[in-house]
């Protein structure tokens, strides 16, 4: 963990940083500590995404930056009970239908941030600025990784927010 005063120039140590190795914005489970799946499923209306659909869509997404687009693995390394968490709008119904059990979900998410800090552990300082080939819009690994960083850190907002709704806590939003 980076402490304070200490040198952030480290590109390794600043990734790690931001998956969740100390900044606090970016650990989606710990967002949802303490949670009933009953609150994990929870909508304030049959409009709105679920805790668990965007706890999902972290995972999902890194999975896809980080192993598809940077290592170049092929899509099926997400499994598809948990394509429910992509990019299209999934309801409540939808999301139970398709996992096995909020656990697997759960230790799933936990398994994709496992496997990112692996990846990220593996750079050398040169290979942050290299483009991969999957890389469609040329963007380098740098990019891609603090790009996923600020989508979760979105994500995390939105389910602080719901949170709040949930324990009626309205001054803890975000």
């Amino acid at each position: 963990m980076i402490e304070k005063g200490e040198d952030m120039s480290n590109w390794k140590e600043l990734a790690h940083f931001l998956y969740g190795k100390g900044f606090w914005y970016a650990n989606p489970l710990h967002e949802i500590d303490g949670l009933t799946e009953e609150q994990l499923f929870w909508i304030p209306d049959s409009n709105s995404l679920c805790i668990l659909w965007h706890v999902g869509h972290i995972a999902h997404r890194e999975h896809s930056h980080i192993g598809i687009f940077l290592q170049g693995l092929e899509p099926t390394i997400i499994p598809p009970l948990y394509e429910v968490f992509g990019t299209e709008w999934s309801s409540v119904e939808d999301i139970r239908q398709s996992v096995d059990s909020v656990k697997s979900v759960l230790a799933w998410v936990s398994d994709v941030r496992k496997k990112s800090h692996e990846y990220i552990a593996s750079l050398t300082e040169n290979a942050f600025f290299a483009v991969p080939p999957t890389s469609e819009e040329g963007l380098n690994v740098a990019h891609w990784l603090f790009i996923t960083t600020a989508h979760t850190a979105l994500h995390i907002g939105r389910i602080q927010l719901l949170r709040a709704l949930i324990e009626g806590k309205h001054e803890r939003t975000c």
